[in-house]
C-alpha cells in the first residue's frame, strides 16, 4: 500500500497555490495591478532563473551597482506577490519587478516591458525541491523528492501547473514588449544574455553597457555571477524570509506578520532550513536526479501538455 504524499504548506487564492506567508489582500492587489510605463516585469515559473534575471535587470538599470543590503535588495527588486501595494507604488520607476504570476493572472498591458524566462521542467523540479527544503515555512523538511515530483506533474504546486504557466508565456513571445529567454541560453552565454536584455530595455541601456571599454557590462557580469550572488543574495533571502521581523516592521507589513507567526511555529515544531537559496546554477541536474520511472512519467506529462505546441523545441539539444 502506497503511503500518503507529503505536501508543502501553501495558501490558496483564486484556485492557485502560493507560499503560506502570502495574504489575500496583497495577492488581490497584485492580480489587479494596472502596470505603468517604467515597470519591467521578470515573469517566471518558480525556480526557472528568476533571481538571476532580476539581478541582471537591476544592475543594468543601476549602472552595474548591486544592492548590498536586504532592504536595498527588496526595494530594488520588489516581489509583487509579497509587497504591500502602498510600498510597491512608492518605488521609483523604472523598476525591476519580480513575479511568478502567469500572464493570465496579471493585467497585461502595452505600457511595461516583460521578460519571461523558461527552464527545462526536469531541472526546474529538482531546483524546486531544494527550494522547499531551504524555506522551513513550507513545513516540508520531511518531504521527499518523490513527493514533490508527484505533486509537480499533477500541477499541485505553487503557481499552478508548470506547462500552463510556460505555454501562456510562450504564446506571448512575439509581443513587442515581451522578451522570451531560456535559462539554458543564459547559462551558455551570460554576456549575450545581458546585452539582449539591455537592448530590449532600451538603446540607451545597451550603449551604456558597451561604452568605455565595456566597464558597466563587466560590472553587470561580475555582480550577477553565481559566486557574487551566493555571497550576498543568499543572505538577503535568509534575513528577510527565515527570521522573525521586529514588531515595528510587522505592523505595516502583513507578509512580515505572517512570516513571524510561521517562524515561531517552525521553531516549535523543529523544522529546519537545509541548503542555500542559490545553489548550483547548472543545466542538466534533472537527468542525474530523476529515476528512470520519473523520466518516463515526465515524458508522458510533456506529451500530454504540449500536444498542440512546439514549446519543447526550446530544449531540442538537451
Amino acid at each position: 500500500m502506497s503511503r500518503e504524499i507529503r505536501k508543502p504548506r501553501y495558501l490558496e487564492f483564486g484556485g492557485m497555490l502560493f507560499p503560506a506567508e502570502c495574504c489575500h489582500e496583497i495577492l488581490r492587489d497584485a492580480t489587479n495591478y494596472k502596470p505603468e510605463k517604467g515597470d519591467i516585469f521578470v515573469v517566471t515559473y518558480p525556480k526557472c532563473g528568476t533571481t538571476w534575471a532580476t539581478q541582471i535587470v537591476s544592475l543594468i538599470l543601476n549602472n552595474g551597482k548591486p544592492p548590498m543590503t536586504a532592504k536595498e535588495y527588496f526595494t530594488c527588486i520588489p516581489f509583487m506577490e509579497m509587497t504591500p501595494m502602498e510600498e510597491f507604488s512608492k518605488i521609483p520607476r523604472p523598476c525591476c519587478i519580480k513575479t511568478h504570476l502567469p500572464f493570465d493572472r496579471m493585467v497585461f498591458s502595452a505600457e511595461p516591458k516583460y521578460i519571461y524566462v523558461a527552464r527545462h521542467p526536469a531541472d526546474c523540479v529538482v531546483s524546486y525541491y531544494h527550494h522547499l527544503q531551504f524555506f522551513p515555512t513550507y513545513f516540508f523538511s520531511n518531504g521527499t523528492f518523490d513527493d514533490l515530483f508527484e505533486l509537480f506533474v499533477r500541477g499541485e504546486v505553487e503557481n499552478g501547473d508548470y506547462f500552463d504557466h510556460l505555454l501562456d508565456g510562450y504564446s506571448r513571445r512575439k509581443e513587442p514588449n515581451v522578451l522570451f529567454l531560456t535559462y539554458e541560453s543564459m547559462i551558455a552565454d551570460p554576456r549575450e544574455a545581458c546585452l539582449k536584455i539591455a537592448h530590449f530595455l532600451g538603446e540607451e541601456y545597451y550603449k551604456n553597457l558597451l561604452n568605455n571599454d565595456e566597464i558597466i557590462l563587466q560590472k553587470v557580469l561580475k555582480y550577477s555571477s553565481l559566486e557574487f550572488m551566493k555571497s550576498t543574495v543568499n543572505e538577503f533571502w535568509k534575513e528577510q524570509f527565515i527570521s522573525i521581523a521586529p514588531e515595528e516592521d510587522q505592523k505595516s507589513n502583513p507578509i512580515l506578520r505572517n512570516l513571524s507567526r510561521l517562524m515561531k511555529e517552525v521553531m516549535e515544531k523543529g523544522e529546519i532550513s537545509e541548503g542555500k537559496f542559490i545553489r548550483k546554477g547548472i543545466v542538466g541536474e534533472g537527468k542525474v536526479v530523476l529515476s528512470e520511472k520519473q523520466r518516463q512519467r515526465l515524458r508522458n506529462y510533456i506529451l500530454e501538455k504540449t500536444a498542440h505546441s512546439d514549446v519543447m523545441s526550446l530544449w531540442k539539444d538537451l
